[in-house]
This record gives C-alpha cells, sequence and structure tokens, in this order.
C-alpha cells in the first residue's frame, strides 16, 4: 500500500494522468478541476467529479477505487495531490486562491454620536480599541486648517495616514490608535463607530 504527496503543472485543457489507489486529496489548486476514476471494465468504470477545487477528498470503499486517474483544468495551473490506499489525514492548511465569495456581515449596533474632538498642536488623541468594534469612520473637520495622522498609539510626530481637511477614512480593526496633530495649529475631528 502507497500513498503519495504528487505535484503537477498543468497545462489547460490536457489531462494529466495518476495511478491507481483509493484515496485522493487535492492539497493545492487554484482553479476547478474535473476528475476522471477508471476502474478496467465494469458497469461502473468510470466515477467523474466535476468542477472540484483544494480540499475536496474522495475515499472509495475498500475494493472499489480505480486503475486511473484523469485531472483536467480548464487553465494552466500547478496542482499538488495525495493519491493513494490508505486514508490519511493531511496536516496542513488549505489556501484558496482565485474567486472566492465572501458576505459581510453588517454592523448591529451604532455607537453614540460623540460631540467633535480638537487636537492641540504636537499632540495627539487616543481612540480606545473595542472588540466588539466592526468598524469606524474618523473625519477630519472641513473647517480644518491642516491635517490630522491616523497612526499606531504613541508613534510620534508627523507618522502616520494624513487625514486633510473635510475628508474622512473608514477603518475596520478593533485596535486601539490615535489621531494626532502636528499641524501648528488645533484641529478637529469626529468619530462614528459601528460594533
Amino acid at each position: 500500500m502507497t500513498t503519495e504527496v504528487l505535484s503537477q503543472a498543468l497545462t489547460g485543457g490536457v489531462k494529466a494522468t495518476f495511478g491507481q489507489g483509493r484515496v485522493f486529496y487535492i492539497k493545492t489548486a487554484t482553479s476547478a478541476l474535473n476528475i476522471e476514476a477508471k476502474r478496467a471494465g465494469g458497469a461502473n468504470s468510470v466515477r467523474k467529479f466535476i468542477n472540484i477545487g483544494a480540499g475536496f477528498k474522495f475515499t472509495a470503499d475498500v475494493g472499489e477505487g480505480w486503475d486511473l486517474l484523469e485531472v483536467t483544468s480548464a487553465v494552466g495551473q500547478t496542482l499538488e495531490i495525495v493519491v493513494g490506499d490508505d486514508d490519511v489525514d493531511v496536516a496542513n492548511a488549505v489556501s484558496v486562491s482565485g474567486v472566492a465569495n465572501i458576505q459581510e456581515t453588517p454592523s448591529a449596533t451604532i455607537s453614540a454620536s460623540a460631540a467633535d474632538v480638537s487636537v492641540g498642536n504636537g499632540a495627539a488623541s487616543a481612540i480606545a480599541g473595542n472588540a466588539a468594534r466592526r468598524r469606524i469612520t474618523v473625519c477630519a473637520l472641513s473647517t480644518n486648517t491642516g491635517s490630522l495622522r491616523i497612526q499606531s498609539p504613541g508613534a510620534g510626530a508627523n507618522k502616520g495616514l494624513e487625514l486633510q481637511p473635510g475628508i474622512f477614512i473608514e477603518l475596520r480593526t478593533t485596535a486601539a490608535f490615535d489621531i494626532r496633530n502636528d499641524s501648528g495649529a488645533s484641529q478637529s475631528y469626529s468619530v462614528f463607530e459601528e460594533s
């Protein structure tokens, strides 16, 4: 009994052939694959797997394996596949490349609107971390005469992302950060926090 981890450069539309076995596992693939597990003769001699990707595993019943495994990809890609007779666990995480559908969960709560905050020249205003925060929007007031900086806590003068008057930035973070002013005069900002 043998189990192998094989790496194969696939050419789009060209079948790659692997040997006999009872178990296969797609360790890495960047696009969908079509696989045919073929047995010599018999009514059920071909088993097809259409549009499968990384993380897919198939285990045939004992005595129901294949003699030939043919893999086809519509595009060129490098495939890493585990093929063999033993049903083994693969001890690594699966990476998904290419197109993935995601769904963002909207915020459920908007924090009470706070008054505008004024930051003196050479000073920083701290925004506390919040583990429940989904998004925070920071806006430099349009009446400001200079820029503010979004930075890590205590970063110092003229460091971080510049926020010019009248501009806002949305941050998807639960971390604490500072809003610093090094413009020469007091500047103000407002915050809109969602959790």
